[in-house]
């Protein structure tokens, strides 16, 4: 399997971190110079992206991120191999992500992505599609999970997503790992637990929307609606603990 690794040209210090890890890890790598955002300008903002009504604001940063991935996606749909990794040079990895990495006859046939990553967040997963000897588990990720620091896409999966970011129409991992967004809800992405990713503490050189502050008028909103809000997700939950198979579970890294 080909393994990706988006790098910026200014981050050398990353790259060389990576090269390490990924050395260690028996993981051969093909880097990618990432787009760096700090160096788009307005004209390029403006051919690039198309914000939906309602979208929040979105960075330089984050749309060079963006592209970066879109990169990724254009070498893995030109490439001959089925299925293909991605990983950010702020990866922290399993030490056995070699054995994953080097070989797809693990992965499920119907797989668009498998997310190796976890935020440490819950996730709503569907009921097991594989379970490892070494007690990993794959199954349907079908919440949102946020964050692209490592997750495998197929080859088909990279071509419709070439159609899918031709215009920066919100950040990446929203676009693939959120459900509000219609890419999510039809690809057919996994989940491994645990996973073998996460995106280290260090400052990420991807600038990351922060929310205004809220009015006084919209706090007094918020903390009204916010006890109906825990009833329907105290019903949510419920209910899905009744459905076959899915749960709601934080997803670890090991």
């Amino acid at each position: 399997m080909k393994c990706y690794l988006i790098n910026l040209d200014r981050s050398g210090e990353r790259l060389s971190h990576m090269q390490t890890l990924f050395a260690a890890y028996y993981v051969p790598f093909e880097r990618v110079a990432a787009v760096d955002g700090r160096i788009l300008t307005d004209e390029d903002m403006a051919r690039w992206v198309r914000l939906p009504q309602g979208e929040p604001p979105i960075t330089q940063s984050e749309v060079g991120c963006f592209l970066s991935h879109q990169k990724c996606f254009q070498l893995i749909a030109e490439g001959g191999a089925e299925y293909a990794a991605i990983f950010e040079d702020d990866a922290v990895l399993s030490p056995d992500i070699g054995t994953w990495v080097g070989s797809d006859h693990w992965i499920p046939r119907d797989a668009d992505i498998v997310k190796l990553e976890t935020t440490g967040a819950k996730a709503l997963t569907g009921s097991p599609a594989s379970i490892f000897d070494n007690g990993r588990v794959l199954a349907r990720l079908l919440s949102r999970h946020n964050c692209t620091a490592g997750y495998i896409v197929s080859k088909d999966c990279a071509q419709r997503l070439l159609v899918e970011t031709k215009f920066v129409t919100t950040g990446i991992d929203e676009l693939l790992f959120n459900p509000d967004y219609r890419v999510f809800n039809r690809l057919r992405i996994y989940q491994i637990s645990p996973a073998l990713c996460k995106q280290s503490l260090v400052q990420s050189t991807i600038d990351r929307y922060e929310v205004p502050r809220v009015k006084l008028a919209g706090r007094i909103c918020r903390e009204t609606v916010r006890p109906l809000l825990q009833v329907y997700e105290l019903l949510w939950r419920g209910w899905i603990k009744m459905r076959k198979g899915q749960s709601w579970r934080r997803i670890p890294f090991a």
